[in-house]
């Protein structure tokens, strides 16, 4: 009985985890990863945009579903999905279908994280380790914003939180405006991809000099010093 006790803690601990490395394992191995990239997209373009336009309901729902499933199971560079959003749904509808999908997605990788992480086990003597450990433990809520603005992956800032044992309101709820900026700015790079697509031209270098395309540039090149502006200013 002891044995069947300690195995459902043991699963219960680590099951989350290992369902999202075997899933990771998954899209690479059956090439989903090719097929929702850009370049499949391009290839299919047309068929998506109708499909898009017979059923916006359907597809945004299917949308959100294809982003949550892609964040939760860590796939690097998921933030990107918000590109096709905006493309097929504009910068705003597209900015948040991405934004909510982004922090229901991030949400799930985290409590995975967090059930495989032993707090106990958290005590590490390397002295950034301790400080990067105090920061959570002081502002958490802070501490996630600042780290969302950052171009870190998804994967590192959830499983960080996780790791420290963050409570899922001040993770989300922080995460919720620290994604903000980047899934509308990468929503709008995308609507403007649309428009140069409809309108028969391609995607070359002249595209990225659009007005439009070099306002969005200037948004991310602004995330990358507002953590440091918010640090000078707190």
């Amino acid at each position: 009985m002891s044995n069947i006790l300690r195995f459902r803690r043991t699963f219960r601990r680590f099951g989350p985890v290992i369902m999202i490395a075997l899933a990771l394992i998954m899209f690479y191995a059956t090439g989903a990863n090719t097929a929702i990239g850009s370049k499949g997209f391009a290839e299919h373009y047309e068929t998506i945009i109708g499909w898009r336009t017979a059923h916006p309901v359907t597809s945004a729902l299917l949308f959100v579903l294809l982003y949550i499933s892609i964040v939760a199971i860590s796939v690097p560079g998921s933030l990107w999905l918000s590109v096709p959003g905006g493309l097929l749904f504009g910068w705003f509808i597209g900015g948040m279908l991405s934004w909510v999908a982004g922090i229901i997605g991030a949400s799930a990788a985290f409590l995975a994280a967090r059930a495989a992480f032993d707090p106990a086990n958290n005590n590490g003597t390397n002295s950034r380790f301790s400080r990067f450990k105090a920061g959570f433990e002081r502002n958490a809520f802070s501490y996630i914003i600042v780290l969302r603005l950052m171009p870190l992956p998804f994967f590192v800032v959830n499983s960080a939180a996780g790791a420290f044992h963050v409570r899922l309101r001040t993770f989300a709820s922080a995460s919720a405006i620290g994604l903000i900026p980047a899934s509308f700015l990468f929503a709008a790079l995308g609507e403007t991809a649309g428009d140069v697509l409809r309108a028969g031209g391609t995607l070359d270098m002249r595209f990225f000099q659009d007005p439009k395309i070099l306002a969005v540039f200037v948004g991310f090149a602004s995330l990358a010093f507002l953590p440091f502006i918010l640090s000078r200013f707190r």
